[in-house]
């Protein structure tokens, strides 16, 4: 399959891919990584004097791999969004696209007789000034903020024959550009002739040649699927200009004084939003803490015309066509009409390379509004607006007569942290999330959650035989990082630390496949209430549950039977003539009531004394009663 083909298809579905995502038929994760989507442009042919003025052309038609040299298409992490101002419009989700013309040299080679490249010895490109002779070919690209101003970024000659094959991105768009949204145009202008005949004048032959110019324009929109908000109420503004000398690479650090011609006002003022809290580091460094849902965000407000500035004709931004600066030792080049420089340093310390937009404040800055500078995560950032001011006090007409030139800086560093104090542990195998006192037989790993500059100290031990049972040994206590991973049999207890809050948390892992573990992780008890509970005759099962021995009831004594009581049956008969009593029976009866109070007293038992008595005083009631009736 021809490339042309591959990347149309690639466009069409990454096209039908966003539209189901917008109707709800997928999940929003349409963007696909390096997604090739052709541009379609359009085609002008003109006359061999003509100059390219496609805007008053009206003989156009659409780029086609059969009408134009080449292909021209967009790559990265890109969404088509429809059309904005007639031109297509594109979603990124990422920092960066690639713009990509891929040509063969069909034109550069072709016979004679067929249309071929000639060299075009003009300088103009609809209205542009070229540096150079167009030759073989020429690339401008114009970028605009609001599709009626452009600038132009990007201007190359005899592209084709310098570069005869070409498949590799000429240009990428930078974040700030698709932050802030950006309109661009690209146009291809070559000259090319054939042969259509010979006339002959006297003896000399010469070759009809027909001519003819072409321009190939594409115009797209792009801008970042993540909008910036500039919502919070707390901002800080950052950085202070100074005199930076001339042509030293801005290196320099004056203070401006009442000769300077910058002296009491400002070019325009950077600022962040988006953040929770900001304190300052040991050296005063401004450091952002952001929590979840934080956006920090990095603008500038332009508050001059930069050909005017302060209001005074005689004062505008000049074009730095070979500056460099010092600081992040970046190579000479045109440095445009102010440079702005961002480097970052991770957590490991490593400073990245420098992200450098020149012709900053022409291109990416509109007088009196907030224009974003970049989006910010986690790590420590140095930004650098390096500009160079021309003053004209002596003019003839229109002649410039010495005008004088200097550089000026503004500089600051600042941090940005997150303001949690969390990591997760996960498992190795499955990648689920471990909760706190959770156990795993694979092992686990920390994620911290892109909070790159938490301490985090882990304690390992393992579960051994001690004199009294089970002891906790501990075998190493040491700082760990995010994405450490720990499979050995073992407790783990990790200590999370923020510095800049002050907030901690401590969180215990169980590695292991045992029902010991299991016991420890299930209960949520320390190994010493553990070992109590074996002792109490606890029973650990393999799921770790505890199984206590039941508990034994007391045993209690049987009350024994008591003799009845006497009734009244054995005392004497209710019978009213019978109730007299002799002297003898009833002294016999206190004696024996004496003495059974005698033994009481004397420890010894009543009962069979009291029964004797009650058979005697029996017979002796009968021989009384017996007597009576013998009187009587």
């Amino acid at each position: 399959m021809k490339p042309e083909k591959l990347l149309s298809l690639i466009a069409v579905a990454s096209g039908i891919l966003c539209l189901l995502s917008s109707i709800g038929l997928l999940p929003m994760v349409a963007y696909a990584q390096e997604t090739a989507i052709d541009i379609e442009g359009k085609v002008y042919t003109f006359e061999e004097k003509d100059h390219y003025e496609y805007s008053v052309s009206e003989s156009s038609k659409p780029a086609s791999p059969t009408t134009a040299n080449g292909n021209f298409a967009i790559a990265g992490d890109l969404c088509s969004d429809g059309l904005k101002d007639g031109i297509p419009s594109y979603s990124v989700s990422g920092n960066s696209v690639s713009l990509i013309y891929a040509y063969k040299d069909v034109l550069l080679n072709a016979d004679g007789e067929s249309w071929h490249l000639i060299e075009d010895k003009t300088k103009a490109v609809a209205g542009i000034t070229l540096d150079s002779n167009i030759k073989k070919g020429a690339l401008i690209l114009q970028t605009s903020k609001d599709g009626q101003n452009w600038l132009n970024d990007i201007k190359q000659t005899n592209i084709f024959a310098d570069t005869p094959n070409q498949n590799q991105p000429f240009y990428s768009a930078n974040s700030v550009q698709l932050t802030n949204g950006c309109y661009y145009r690209l146009i291809i202008a070559y000259e090319t002739g054939r042969k259509v005949g010979q006339n002959q004048i006297l003896f000399v032959k010469r070759d009809e040649i027909e001519y003819k110019k072409t321009a190939e324009v594409y115009e797209f929109y792009l801008h970042s699927a993540t909008k910036a908000t500039n919502d919070n109420t707390k901002t800080k503004s950052l950085g202070s200009v100074v005199n930076s000398g001339k042509d030293n690479g801005y290196s320099g650090s004056n203070a401006l004084d009442i000769k300077d011609p910058h002296y009491g006002w400002q070019i325009g003022e950077f600022f962040v939003s988006g953040y929770t809290r900001d304190t300052k580091d040991d050296d005063g460094t401004p450091v952002f803490l952001k929590t979840l849902g934080d956006q920090i965000v990095l603008w500038f407000n332009l508050k001059q015309d930069i050909d005017a500035l302060n209001g005074d004709s005689i004062l505008s931004i000049n074009e730095d066509t070979n500056g460099y600066d010092q600081h992040f030792q970046t190579a000479k080049t045109n440095m445009g009409r102010g440079t702005l420089i961002i480097r970052y340093t991770d957590e490991k310390g490593i400073k990245h390379d420098p992200e450098i937009y020149t012709n900053y404040l022409a291109a990416n800055a509109t007088t009196s509004a907030d224009t974003v500078v970049r989006l910010f995560e986690e790590g420590d950032y140095e930004v650098a607006l390096d500009y160079e001011i021309k003053k004209t006090p002596r003019k003839v007409g229109s002649i410039e007569v010495v005008p004088e030139y200097t550089n000026y800086r503004i500089f600051f560093t600042f941090k940005v942290r997150n303001g949690n104090c969390m990591v997760y542990p996960f498992d190795v195998v499955n990648g689920a999330e471990l909760t706190d006192e959770a156990i795993t037989p694979n092992g686990f790993r920390l994620d911290m959650a892109k909070s790159r500059y938490l301490n985090i100290d882990v304690t390992r031990s393992v579960i051994t035989m001690g004199a009294n049972g089970y002891v906790e040994d501990v075998r190493f206590n040491r700082p760990a990082k995010d994405g450490d991973q720990y499979t050995d049999e073992g407790i783990y207890t990790f200590s999370v630390k923020n510095l800049y809050t002050g907030e901690s948390i401590t969180k215990k892992i169980y590695v292991g496949d045992t029902g010991y573990m299991r016991a420890l992780s299930l209960n949520k008890m320390t190994v010493s209430d553990l070992n109590y509970q074996v002792s109490q005759g606890g029973m650990i099962e393999d799921d770790g549950t505890i199984t206590m021995p039941l508990p034994t009831e007391p045993e209690t004594a049987e009350p024994e039977n008591e003799e009845p009581a006497s009734t009244a049956d054995n005392e004497t008969k209710a019978d009213d003539t019978s109730t007299v009593e002799s002297s003898e029976n009833k002294d016999d009866s206190t004696e024996v009531e004496k003495t059974s109070e005698d033994n009481t007293e004397k420890g010894y038992s009543i009962l069979p004394i009291a029964l004797g008595g009650l058979l005697a005083a029996g017979g002796a009631g009968a021989v009384v009663a017996t007597r009576i009736k013998k009187k009587e």
